[in-house]
């Protein structure tokens, strides 16, 4: 990516955590409190229509999870991907990347902003395995506008030093490459290398699905043990079997990934066929194995 659409990194050290108000209220609650505290301190160059269809747009379980300074972050980030694609010659799918270093957990947060598109989640998960990178945890929301904002943290594969900043700059142009259209062959390529590079684990996979937990959705629910491109796999054969992942939480303990992800079918309907739901584990536990 030239270096008009180059992503900002932030590399001073750790994101700055500011107390936030109503972090057990109802998330009703919490966005409004958060609203209130975002007049009494507000975020530089972000206009106030974009506050307005952020706080509109965001689904309940961005505002029950948002933390400590990652409000601002988040409308920092928005506001750089549509500053970016309103540049002359920038193309529309190319993803707006910001970086954060946490150095108590050893890992680096990424924030990842761009239009929503089938698959987006597996080919960020492959950019970052392509450059042998660990996804630790993940946390996704989709605005009613149809703008992503994905939250990752990252360790190198050692699972034990942040991310350097030339490996970021590396996963920004491999995404963007994957996201082009046409793609760039390059990235396709690099980005499905790790296939190559992963060693299995031992640890038998575990596909559990919920349809009474979510209104809209079905929950799939997966254990298995932690490896280079294990979250690739798992949401390429998602996308590969035509759902819609609508939610997403990705978190590791201990080696051990424990992922969950609302689903929906083409239609946007929850998945009740049992034929269909073995379909589904069969696919799941292939891609993992």
């Amino acid at each position: 990516m030239s270096k008009s659409t180059a992503v900002p990194a932030n590399l001073s050290g750790e994101s700055p955590a500011p107390t936030l108000p109503g972090a057990n209220l109802p998330w009703q609650q919490r966005r409004e409190q958060l609203r209130a505290w975002l007049q009494q301190h507000p975020v530089p160059k972000v206009p106030l229509d974009e506050v307005d269809a952020h706080f509109d747009s965001m689904p309940a379980h961005y505002w029950e999870q948002v933390m400590d300074g990652d409000i601002a972050w988040s409308l920092e980030t928005v506001h750089g991907f549509f500053e970016m694609i309103a540049r002359p010659n920038t193309p529309a799918t190319t993803p707006f990347m910001d970086w954060r270093a946490e150095p108590q957990s050893k890992t680096t947060r990424v924030m990842l902003c761009t239009w929503d598109r089938h698959g987006l989640l597996a080919k960020a998960a492959a950019a970052f395995s392509a450059l042998k990178l660990n996804i630790r945890q993940a946390d996704v929301y989709t605005r009613s506008d149809n703008v992503v904002l994905d939250v990752f943290h990252v360790s190198e594969a050692d699972g034990r030093t942040a991310i350097t900043p030339q490996h970021m700059e590396e996963v920004t142009f491999l995404l963007a490459g994957a996201l082009s259209e046409p793609p760039r062959f390059a990235s396709l390529w690099a980005c499905s290398r790790h296939k190559f590079l992963a060693q299995g684990s031992q640890m038998p996979p575990r596909v559990v699905f919920d349809n009474d937990a979510a209104v809209e959705s079905t929950i799939v629910r997966i254990e298995a043990g932690d490896r280079l491109g294990l979250l690739y796999d798992v949401l390429q054969a998602l996308a590969e079997l035509g759902l819609n992942i609508k939610q997403a939480t990705v978190q590791t303990e201990k080696e051990v990934a424990k992922d969950a992800f609302h689903v929906t079918d083409e239609s946007g309907h929850k998945i009740t066929d049992d034929t269909r739901l073995t379909e589904i584990r069969s696919r799941i536990e292939s891609s993992i194995t």
